[in-house]
């Protein structure tokens, strides 16, 4: 049997796991990074590029995102801003509903008083700053700071800056088995592109498998609870650019923080965790959004998803109705049922890192993910405290003697 020998070994080349890989290959680590597919394959190749600190509630996420955002533009510097498309949009935040006002304020207040420059905006303020938009929307949230990137390009241009550093990179390898000795991973069987079973042995293992996470944490004797959740978006021709800023309506927010109330709500859209999303990029391409719902590993788009975004997008900005839409696709997020992301340490498996079940906040928060294992590694103090996201929160806990 083949055998692989490295300091670090990194499961998972989405956006955490590329990400992963080049902050330790900057560190100087040796690294070996592997994938049961190809590069941004998956949720990472199948999503927007909103890098936003508005959609998030005060707290972890809002922390998290807080620190990200900044190392997005270390990232920017660091790599080549063009080569991932960061540009720093802005983001408005749509009040659909009058009765909203108050709690959009509220929310604009806590965004400032965490140091994010946001400004309320009424309609015709809205409709200055985005005139496509219709004038039947109450106002929005204006937050100039929002910026974005196109994902898969991230995690390529990630890739080749990690293995210009020495990365070792394995496509479609599937880790078979976890012998798991004295509370630490002593080995890994994998099963190679070729069908070859390898030995994979290393110091210190990462696992970031979005939606895989919950099977790859089985075979490590952990506890990952993370539920794939299905995202449908649709993309345009290139034409007029109808947005200057990342549009996302308030009602985003309780899609994605209440997913409990789509199994009660008679309203379809509530049902299919709908808030509408545009994201115009640098070719005069629009994104359109976008839908939350448990479907298992169903990558399908649905002629629901499909007529309902659309329809709904074209209220909101009433020229998407004269668009071409070129094609559509859906992506599965990785959900945790308590929200917050699976990060840091496992006290349970000794040299076991988890960076996964970060949902549709995956391209945000990867370089604060990134630059914690890189810390995590190093033995120093991450950028943020990870205490509330320890991967070992859902463990079982031990019968008492």
């Amino acid at each position: 049997m083949r055998r692989i020998e490295t300091e670090i070994a990194i499961f998972g080349a989405g956006i955490m796991g590329a990400g992963c890989a080049y902050e330790l290959a900057k560190a100087g680590r040796r690294v070996a990074l592997f994938d049961r597919a190809l590069p941004a394959s998956g949720t990472s190749g199948a999503c927007d590029g909103f890098v936003s600190v508005c959609t998030k509630t005060p707290g972890a996420a809002m922390r998290l995102a807080i620190a990200s955002q900044k190392l997005w533009r270390d990232w920017a510097d660091e790599l080549g801003a063009e080569r991932f498309e960061y540009h720093r949009a802005g983001g408005l935040m749509l009040i659909e509903r009058e009765d909203e006002l108050d709690k959009m304020a509220a929310h604009a207040a806590l965004l400032n008083d965490q140091g994010i420059e946001t400004h309320v905006v009424g309609r015709i303020g809205m409709l200055e700053i985005e005139p496509e938009l219709s004038p039947a929307l109450h106002g929005a949230l204006d937050v100039p700071g929002e910026a974005a990137v196109t994902p898969y390009l991230a995690v390529i241009a990630l890739l080749d800056a990690a293995r210009a550093k020495g990365v070792d990179t394995h496509w479609k390898s599937r880790p078979l088995a976890f012998d798991v000795s004295g509370g630490r991973i002593a080995r890994v069987e994998i099963e190679d592109a070729d069908g070859e079973r390898v030995e994979l042995r290393a110091e210190r293992y990462v696992l970031c498998a979005g939606i895989w996470s919950r099977e790859l944490g089985a075979l490590a004797g952990l506890e990952l609870p993370v539920i794939p959740r299905r995202g449908e978006l649709l993309v345009t021709a290139r034409g007029q650019k109808l947005a200057s800023r990342f549009l996302v309506s308030a009602r985003y927010l309780t899609a994605k923080l209440d997913p409990e109330l789509a199994a009660k709500s008679d309203d379809p859209l509530i049902r299919m965790g709908y808030g509408f999303t545009l994201e115009c990029t640098p070719h005069g391409q629009h994104l359109i959004g976008n839908t939350r719902t448990f479907v298992g590993y169903d990558r399908e788009v649905s002629a629901e998803g499909y007529r309902t975004i659309l329809a709904e997008g074209a209220k909101r900005v009433p020229a998407l109705a004269a668009t071409t839409i070129l094609r559509a696709f859906a992506g599965l997020r990785p959900f945790v049922p308590d929200k917050k992301p699976l990060l840091g340490a496992s006290r349970k498996v000794a040299n076991a890192i988890v960076a996964a079940g970060h949902e549709g906040d995956g391209i945000t928060l990867a370089p604060v993910t990134a630059r914690a294992v890189a810390a995590l590694v190093a033995g120093a103090a991450p950028p943020v405290d990870l205490a509330e996201f320890s991967p070992d929160r859902f463990a079982p806990e031990r019968a008492a003697r």
